[in-house]
């Protein structure tokens, strides 16, 4: 049965290829690529998390729930994504959710602190391959950089723990999953690339996957590398040149901006095509940067819209007319500035929120918002913030 969800997924791979480029409004295909959120309980409080709350108050999914939509969605998709939202470890049913994605051949990539992984449920995950493709978030090399960024982390029993799925891996003689460590590159951890290579390195780590900082609104801009482009180019010519020593590496770094300046027009988004998005009470997004702008009915809802009608409702329909043509008025304002098309040459792209916030107030849709991204803290993490403000 794998097998033939296999040959339907690539099926709609193919169709929805052709319908991105001949770029059709109403679909045959459905999405290819849905990340799903697990939950929105997390044990960090990193100084950029988009920390978003569904309207209904959801904090995570249950398993019924996310095999009501699962037989919706995942006989036609190729990829699941649990990277949104809190730590995926939190969610006791997380190999469950992952055992219902195997059934149907899917992709599976799952991004994580790296801070709660227990042996035993890293041990299942790989044992009956449920992760293709296994991501940490770490943004450094040395404790205090990594710690100052992700308050509540403790460097070294992450370092561990990525080391016990490596072992427990090996052992088990699995390709997978790949190991990718993903960093969000900024001020204070720029410096240290090369360094944190080598050591990725010498670990024998799969993947690198660097991007630029999109700030939230609450933090320094001094931190952005777009106020620091000399430095920021050297230190990742550096990385590349210690990439070379490790063969098996994959490092994976972001354009220059002053390269990205030589672009002569916009990239065309394809996510209005591609993508969706579930959050924890069902409801679709068709971006990343749809929270509070554009939600869609509940997946999980009884009687709500099968996922055809969804997939080909007034908004996505609206987005795909409007996302690539910049003869017309975006049905997302954000469009018009989104780093997607236009990608990080502009400051306004790396200042992330503040740029989204502005977008939206001033298309008269959404007024007067104030998100706080910042999770609340407790104990220990917030005399941590409190001695670093001083």
């Amino acid at each position: 049965m794998r097998t033939a969800y296999r040959m339907l997924g690539a099926a709609n791979s193919l169709v929805n290829h052709f319908e991105l480029k001949l770029q059709r409004q109403s679909l045959w295909s459905g999405p290819v690529v849905v990340d799903v959120v697990l939950t929105k309980a997390c044990n960090f409080a990193c100084s950029f998390c988009k920390d978003y709350e569904t309207p209904t108050g959801a904090k995570r999914v249950s398993i019924q729930n996310f095999e009501r939509m699962a037989k919706q969605v995942f006989p036609k998709a190729s990829r699941l994504d649990i990277c949104s939202g809190g730590e995926p470890y939190l969610h006791t049913g997380l190999p469950e959710i992952l055992r219902i994605a195997k059934r149907y051949g899917l992709y599976t990539w799952v991004l994580s602190n790296g801070s709660i992984v227990k042996p035993s449920v890293a041990e299942a995950l790989i044992s009956e391959d449920l992760v293709s493709e296994h991501g940490f978030s770490v943004d450094g090399c040395k404790a205090e950089t990594v710690e100052g960024i992700r308050l509540n982390a403790d460097f070294a029993k992450i370092l561990k723990n990525i080391q016990m799925v490596q072992r427990l891996r090996d052992e088990q003689r699995k390709k997978n999953p790949l190991i990718t460590i993903r960093y969000a590159l900024m001020r204070s951890n720029i410096e240290e690339l090369a360094d944190a290579v080598r050591m990725w390195g010498d670990m024998g780590i799969d993947r690198i996957e660097c991007g630029y900082l999109s700030l939230t609104t609450t933090m320094d801009k001094n931190l952005s590398l777009y106020y620091h482009q000399d430095l920021m180019q050297r230190c990742l010519e550096q990385a590349r040149k210690v990439a070379q020593e490790y063969p098996g590496l994959k490092l994976s770094l972001p354009a220059l901006i002053s390269e990205e300046r030589k672009r002569t027009h916009p990239e065309n988004c394809h996510l209005p095509w591609r993508f969706m998005m579930v959050d924890t009470n069902g409801e679709v997004m068709p971006c990343y940067r749809s929270f509070e702008a554009m939600r869609l009915p509940s997946l999980y809802t009884e009687g709500s819209p099968e996922l055809k009608e969804t997939f080909n409702s007034p908004t996505y329909l609206e987005l795909r007319r409007t996302v690539n043509n910049d003869a017309v008025e975006k049905h997302f304002s954000y469009c018009e500035k989104c780093e997607i098309r236009h990608g990080w040459a502009r400051e306004e792209s790396h200042l992330g929120d503040e740029t989204w916030l502005e977008s939206l107030k001033g298309s008269g849709k959404l007024i007067d918002i104030e998100i706080n991204h910042q999770r609340p803290l407790k104990g220990t993490a917030a005399k941590m913030k409190t001695e670093a403000s001083l």
